[in-house]
Parts: structure tokens; C-alpha cells; sequence
């Protein structure tokens, strides 16, 4: 399947799109844009919201699209080492809910890097 790419403005008009569903997770808006997501209903709820929206999980089987996340990471799908991350922080486990741990996961590695760019 074609994975398309992920633009800043789609980022843009998602998260402020599931901000309007989840007004509560405004009262974290400065955790948000610091990277840092407390584990909250608010916040969870809005991160998988925004995680739908752009296409990361898929909310009926609760899998994460290893592509798309490639693709929103700036991730090359031929680098096998970056890839590697990806698909070790996916993995669901049976208490996932929500998108929120899988996400840190990465956030927690080197790719952080690439969305700051």
C-alpha cells in the first residue's frame, strides 16, 4: 500500500480538530508541544484521536501502521536499523489501549530528532 506523505498543515489541522473533541487535553497544551503526554484520559484520548486521524493506528484492531509512522518520523523504510526501532516500540501489548505508550517508545529514541526538523 502507498503510504502517503504527512504534511505539517495535516499535523496542524488534526491536532487542532481532536483539541475542539477533547477540550480538557488543552488545560496540557504545553506539555503537548513539550513532547511530554501525561497519562491522563484527556490526553490519551486526544492522542489517539490525532493518531486516527493521520492514519498511525488503526482504531478497530488497535495495530499500529508501521509505515505511516515511518512516514510521519521522516523514517526511511530501507533503513533497517530505524525501522527496527519502529516496529520493536509497535508491538502492542495486551494493556494498550491507547497509542500513548507505543508513541513514547519512540519518542524515547534517536527518531525523536527527526520531528523537530
Amino acid at each position: 500500500a502507498e503510504v502517503k506523505s504527512i504534511s505539517r498543515e495535516d499535523v496542524t489541522k488534526y491536532r487542532l480538530g481532536c483539541s475542539i473533541q477533547n477540550p480538557k487535553a488543552s488545560e496540557y497544551f504545553v506539555n503537548l508541544l513539550n513532547f511530554e503526554y501525561p497519562d491522563v484520559p484527556e490526553v490519551n484520548s486526544y492522542m489517539d484521536c490525532v493518531a486516527g486521524k493521520l492514519g498511525l493506528v488503526d482504531h478497530k484492531t488497535n495495530q499500529i501502521n508501521v509505515d505511516t509512522v515511518a512516514t510521519f518520523f521522516s523514517v526511511d523504510p530501507n533503513n533497517a536499523e530505524d525501522m527496527d526501532i519502529i516496529k520493536n516500540c509497535v508491538k502492542s501489548e495486551e494493556e494498550d489501549l491507547h497509542v500513548r505508550r507505543r508513541y513514547l517508545c519512540i519518542l524515547n529514541t534517536k527518531l525523536r530528532d527527526n520531528l523537530k526538523k
